[in-house]
């Protein structure tokens, strides 16, 4: 098999895209306890900048909501929230913020709305099942759009955005934190990692090209898109919770990156 070959099977010799939501379902299904021993924002690194001090997902959440820029009054989609960590962190450390996030996961909606109730900030987190490719709320809905690790997990990027541009409100933005896969040319080695990862963690891994594309594509304006990976520490916590999903991957094509775009009808 050819390294073009190998990119096109991660999606086609894998089932359809109803086959790989069933799968990330049953993915968040079984692991999310495991996650959770290491707190409510399930996330893969800790985004650190000068706002930052330490290594906690108190400070990745910190720098996400510094860099995203959300402010009073606003309203948020948090696009594959998991159980509201980061949501709940945005609303308690700002004033008015409105936050809606939307899961596939049944078992972390549940989690969220738990966690939600018992936090001061109750009244202005909300957590749903839903797919982020068919949302439920009218057009103009928000400030903001979040993905935090997930947008790498649609197989439709432009259907996605198209539903984001749908749901935000004249110059709303997205903010992008995700993993990416290198772009150029591969190993075979590379491209055999790469397959093995897009499988055990049930996402395609698009490239930060292919994403600033997809939303290109769909009438955003992308304001940046920098490679973070020098500014986030990992956290494989597979490794020590003991999933058998765990491997190691030598030479895994894949970076950190962080987009922000503008949408705008005018």
């Amino acid at each position: 098999m050819n390294s073009d070959s190998m990119e096109t099977g991660i999606v086609e010799n894998s089932g359809s895209t109803q086959w790989w939501k069933e799968e990330q379902i049953r993915y968040w299904q079984e692991t999310t306890d495991h996650y959770l021993k290491f707190g409510t924002t399930i996330q893969a690194g800790i985004f650190l900048d000068d706002s930052s001090a330490g290594e906690s997902y108190d400070d990745n959440n910190q720098t996400i909501l510094t860099r995203s820029g959300l402010r009073s009054g606003q309203v948020v989609l948090d696009a594959g929230c998991g159980v509201g960590g980061p949501g709940l962190y945005a609303a308690l450390h700002t004033p008015g913020l409105e936050v809606h996030g939307i899961t596939l996961s049944p078992y972390q909606a549940e989690l969220a709305q738990r966690l939600i109730a018992d936090s001061p900030a109750s009244g202005r987190v909300h957590v749903q099942v839903g797919d982020y490719h068919k949302l439920p709320f009218p057009d103009h809905t928000f400030d903001c759009a979040l993905f935090l690790e997930s947008a790498g997990y649609s197989f439709q990027l432009e259907e996605l955005f198209t539903e984001i541009a749908r749901v935000l409100r004249n110059g709303g933005k997205v903010y992008i934190k995700d993993v990416f896969r290198r772009s150029g040319k591969m190993t075979v080695q590379e491209w055999k990692e790469i397959y093995a990862f897009c499988q055990i963690y049930v996402q395609p891994t698009p490239s930060m090209e292919d994403m600033v594309s997809a939303l290109e594509a769909t009438g955003f304006r992308v304001t940046s898109a920098l490679d973070i990976t020098p500014m986030v520490i990992p956290r494989p916590r597979e490794k020590e919770f003991g999933l058998p999903r765990f491997r190691k991957f030598p030479v895994l094509p894949i970076h950190w990156g962080e987009i922000v775009a503008k949408y705008s009808t005018g």
